[in-house]
């Protein structure tokens, strides 16, 4: 599989997660690629956990962490 498949199947993880109400509640940088906890939105308590392994993967997920970040402030100064 090449680096940019491998990219497109981590994103569409990432994104019907998202998706499905899941929210990013924590990363693990490891040597082997980052640990990315899901936990539902709804308070149902239901967990997911992936391995992203492609660096423009890893690179998406903090896009979108800051994104969330900047839109939070973003609404405090509103």
């Amino acid at each position: 599989m090449s680096s940019y498949d491998e990219f497109i199947d981590e994103k569409r993880l990432i994104d019907e997660l998202m998706q499905d109400n899941y929210w990013i509640k924590n990363i693990k940088g490891t040597l082997e690629g980052d640990l990315v906890e899901f936990e539902k939105i709804d308070g149902s308590a239901s967990h997911r956990t992936i391995r992203l392994t492609n660096p423009d993967s890893r690179k998406y997920i903090t896009t979108l962490v800051m994104k969330g970040k900047l839109q939070k402030h973003k609404k405090l100064f509103i």
